[in-house]
């Protein structure tokens, strides 16, 4: 734990804050300390945000969680970033995402505080820090901040944010395919790929609702697994969970191809309770070998293969930055470009191969009926969800630092350089 100058700071630093915001990182999880920063915030009447390590160390229910907070965050929490004072990073690397390139915090005189048992990401931010355990240094703070009477100056700003993210949540989970001149969440897009995708798998389930839809209908106790690509995004703005550790991602370095892996191993962790890994159909493709131990293992665990055709999130990247699609999506090829017909994999019959339990869903009520019918199944199950493209989360208050050519011949690549250099200018320099 932090000295006792270190925890004097601290407390002076909070003490000062009218609007203060907490971020639950990853070492919340490990100190066992989800409970304590309910504790702490509930005290002092601080809203709370996670990152994708520190979620589910803290009930999603809490009257002070805000969700996700950063690029792949909610308006909530990002809304009260914006203004926060102080920001208590507990257990967080700070990274990129967690801190929108820097971008998210605006208020001019905000400060950090940093409790962290790494000094190298203590000193993050120009932070003031206590060095040591999340769990004891924060008992110890509060007990400073009690001797002092602290309590934030919010109002109502914790429970309008919340709200106006409830209402938003109901809408992305009720998102349909209303036909040919449906419109996306992502409005970049190539004009052939929807019509061409539902023509030929006959899927119209949206990732939202889809998302939406495994929420409700798995058990309140399960685990679920991500890693790569656009649903660590969807699920670290839309997932709730109150089973402490229910929400297992790998997103330090989204590692693509370590969700079917990572089954294996919390089902082997926590046997007593269901896992799921939502894999898509690209991050399926690295790697899957992993299945093949599961039943060597006897282990009964979940896999939800949202298939796309393709590389959903880059092809985002892509085209949100002016670039086009440049072999992101599943197409046959002229030797040059991806110009032909999309390819498609049946993921059930790759399933079958393997001896699991395979379902094909292509609407709500056919993944909800093969969500039913698993519960019942003693094996393996893998669902082969046919999901429109382009309806995966976008931003919410948030901006990311990407790397954009500065000398090009395309028009649209220079202009999303502009942006770039814009928001650049608007972050802060520590």
């Amino acid at each position: 734990m932090g000295g006792e100058e270190e925890l004097e700071d601290a407390a002076a630093l909070i003490a000062g804050a009218k609007h203060p915001l907490l971020i639950v990182g990853g070492g919340v999880k490990y100190s066992g300390a989800g409970e304590t920063v309910e504790h702490f915030c509930e005290e002092f009447h601080i809203p709370f945000g996670e990152t994708q390590a520190g979620k589910s160390a803290c009930k999603s229910s809490h009257p002070y969680c805000l969700g996700g907070i950063g690029v792949t965050g909610t308006s909530a929490a990002n809304e009260i970033a914006k203004e926060a004072d102080v920001v208590i990073a507990v257990g967080s690397r700070l990274t990129d995402f967690t801190t929108s390139s820097k971008y998210l915090y605006q208020n001019e005189k905000v400060r950090f505080l940093t409790i962290n048992n790494c000094r190298y990401h203590a000193f993050k931010m120009d932070a003031i820090r206590a060095v040591g355990d999340a769990k004891a240094t924060l008992e110890a703070l509060a007990g400073k901040l009690k001797e002092r009477r602290y309590v934030s100056s919010y109002v109502n700003e914790i429970t309008e944010a919340k709200e106006k993210w409830n209402r938003e949540l109901e809408r992305l989970g009720n998102i349909a395919y209303t036909g040919e001149n449906f419109e996306p969440i992502v409005s970049a897009r190539d004009p052939r790929t929807i019509p061409e995708f539902v023509n030929l798998t006959g899927g119209v389930l949206t990732q939202t609702a889809a998302l939406a839809a495994i929420n409700r209908t798995i058990e309140e106790d399960a685990v679920i697994i991500t890693a790569g690509g656009s649903l660590p995004s969807c699920l670290q703005r839309m997932w709730k969970t109150d089973y402490r550790g229910g929400y297992h991602a790998e997103y330090g370095y989204s590692c693509m191809g370590y969700e079917v892996a990572a089954t294996l191993g919390v089902k082997m962790a926590e046997p007593d309770h269901e896992v799921y890994a939502l894999v898509g159909d690209g991050s399926f493709q690295m790697l899957h070998s992993e299945i093949m131990t599961i039943r060597q293992e006897r282990l009964k665990v979940n896999i939800l293969v949202f298939d796309n055709c393709g590389f959903g999130c880059i092809n985002n990247l892509e085209m949100n930055n002016g670039i086009g699609s440049l072999a992101t999506e599943f197409r046959c090829t002229d030797g040059k470009k991806p110009t032909g017909d999309l390819l498609l994999v049946d993921y059930a019959k790759i399933g079958e191969g393997y001896g699991l339990k395979s379902y094909t869903c292509r609407t709500v009520e056919e993944l909800v009926e093969a969500l039913e019918d698993a519960k019942e199944q003693n094996r393996s199950c893998l669902f082969d969800l046919k999901v429109l493209p382009k309806t995966m989360t976008d931003g919410y208050e948030s901006w990311w630092n990407v790397g954009i050519a500065e000398v090009s011949e395309k028009e649209s690549v220079m202009k999303a350089r502009e942006d770039v250099m814009e928001h650049r200018a608007r972050v802060r320099k520590y």
